[in-house]
């Protein structure tokens, strides 16, 4: 990569413009990263074991879940990209590996299995998983059940070593799901000598058997949903509670801060947008003229203004900033001072940033 650009786009720039993101615009999706391949995965293996009329909706939140009566699992929107999942083991000293998400997102789908075809009415379901009250009612809002889990009780799965399992029935069965449909060939094998364990997955086996063929009970409603990352202002450095000082030194290619007194914040009124042009097309319109005159002005090699300009215009978009129509002659004197001078730094000094 060239110097320039990687000056520009290097991960301690990209990381320092994470942290200032509010959670709601960072560009992330939930097929990226480790969660999008595991969600494939397990969308595959939903086929495989003809569970695919359970089509759970996925989405980004603040951490890992089913939403209570649904098929709405929201997945944690820090295991979408690298550069985040940095970020959130140096902050909060903890991670994931791809094979724990892909045991999460079997969990949850038990949920959300339990929550389609409403197992939770059903005798058998009650009995087998010891239901007593009200089935969402009684769920702990803590996590004190390992005061009281029996770590040699025969009765329950343990795939995580956390006897998550002795929470709730609700988490009983999600749990025992998780196992059957990751050792769907050994199950029975693995837990011979557990007999109240065993009994539990030969119902989730039966269950499924019998409903596999069946469109679910529930009319799910997509609009339930527990902290999506797309409602939520705080900013990553926020949410994570990072001191970012170091990011701040550290970014070769902070350019926000130009961007923001060049251009406005586009108008939430849908009446005034007409009057306004988006700031990276504004950018992208006079991209060959900046780079040619810029490039012969101030003597440096064009390929640096071009990296210069790909990098505004990507903020530009990333920002959501645009000027009045008005102003295009302006702004357009103004964004030639702003990019001289970074690119006549660079040429003396080696960087972007004075």
């Amino acid at each position: 990569m060239r110097r320039s650009r990687h000056l520009l786009f290097g991960p301690k720039t990209a990381k320092l413009e994470f942290l200032l993101s509010p959670l709601s615009r960072l560009p992330i999706s939930v097929d990226d990263g480790p969660v999008g391949e595991a969600i494939g995965l397990l969308r595959e293996d939903l086929k495989r074991v003809k569970l695919d009329r359970i089509q759970p909706n996925f989405y980004l939140s603040t951490g890992y879940g089913t939403v209570e009566g649904t098929t709405n699992i929201a997945v944690g929107f820090y295991d979408t990209h690298p550069l985040i999942r940095d970020l959130h083991k140096e902050f909060r000293r903890w991670s994931y590996s791809p094979e724990e998400i892909l045991a999460t997102l079997r969990h949850e789908t038990g949920h959300a299995f339990c929550y389609a075809y409403k197992l939770y009415r059903r005798k058998d379901f009650r009995d087998t998983f010891n239901v007593r009250g009200h089935f969402f009612h009684t769920y702990p809002v803590t996590n004190r059940y390992v005061e009281r889990a029996n770590p040699w009780s025969r009765d329950f799965v343990n795939p995580s070593g956390d006897h998550y399992a002795q929470k709730h029935p609700d988490d009983d069965f999600a749990e025992t799901f998780c196992v059957w449909f990751t050792s769907r060939r050994n199950w029975r094998r693995k837990y011979r000598r557990f007999p109240g364990a065993l009994r539990k997955l030969d119902f989730v086996d039966s269950v499924v058997r019998e409903l596999r063929r069946t469109d679910p009970e529930l009319e799910n409603d997509p609009s339930l949903l527990d902290e999506p990352i797309s409602e939520m202002t705080d900013t990553l450095a926020q949410f994570l509670k990072a001191n970012i000082r170091r990011y701040r030194r550290e970014a070769t290619g902070y350019v926000d801060g130009d961007l923001r007194r060049l251009f406005h914040k586009t108008p939430l009124r849908s009446g005034l947008l007409r009057n306004y042009l988006p700031a990276a097309d504004f950018i992208k319109e006079h991209h060959p003229f900046l780079m040619h005159r810029i490039s012969r002005w101030v003597k440096v090699d064009p390929l640096v203004a071009k990296d210069l300009l790909d990098k505004y215009q990507h903020r530009a978009k990333e920002l959501r900033l645009s000027l009045h129509k008005r102003e295009r002659e302006n702004k357009l004197l103004e964004l030639v001072s702003y990019l001289s001078h970074r690119c006549t730094l660079y040429q003396s000094t080696g960087s972007f940033l004075g």
